[in-house]
């Protein structure tokens, strides 16, 4: 896998000759990866930009958000049954914090086991931070009810405007996706 903008991995990221359009011109890019000089300490081989580190974790959790976003969008649009959908934002201590909002760090929420002792350190899943007091039984409890009736207990997801998410972290709340 090319670090590098343009390389078939980043194939949502246009790059430089394979992106120019008939007229030979190329489109603009991403706002991540413009700005770069040839003395940039991010340019890559070749006259490539690649993004500086800090923007990497920006363009993964964009890629998960838009994946999920069309997923729900085509559930919505197809199923009689309600579609929903949520964005969990606790972050836990780990790593210090810098794991942020990870990816898989709700389960041990869904399934009410933030106790289990792997899953608490300072280099665990979880951190060695205090856990918000209900978060797990909370949680616990929309996707029992999920599993039992359909629905978790918050507004149903609808494409288009009013694309309404559920924002969990210390607090449950609905926003627009």
């Amino acid at each position: 896998m090319s670090p590098y903008v343009g390389g078939p991995a980043h194939a949502g990221l246009r790059g430089p000759a394979s992106a120019r359009s008939a007229g030979g011109a190329r489109p603009p890019r991403p706002a991540a990866t413009r700005t770069l000089r040839p003395s940039s300490p991010h340019s890559g081989r070749g006259g490539r930009t690649r993004p500086p580190a800090s923007c990497w974790p920006n363009l993964v959790t964009d890629a998960f958000t838009e994946g999920s976003r069309q997923l729900a969008d085509a559930h919505a649009a197809r199923s009689a049954a309600g579609t929903y959908a949520y964005l969990f934002r606790w972050r836990p201590t780990a790593f210090g914090g810098s794991l942020g909002a990870c990816h898989c760090v709700e389960l041990p929420f869904v399934f009410d086991r933030t106790g289990v002792p792997g899953l608490r350190g300072p280099q665990a899943l979880l951190g060695d931070g205090e856990l918000p007091s209900d978060l797990a039984s909370h949680m616990h409890r929309a996707w029992a009810g999920f599993a039992a009736t359909g629905d978790p207990g918050w507004v149903p997801y609808r494409p288009g405007e009013d694309r309404t998410v559920e924002v969990i972290d210390e607090r449950w709340r609905p926003a627009d996706g």
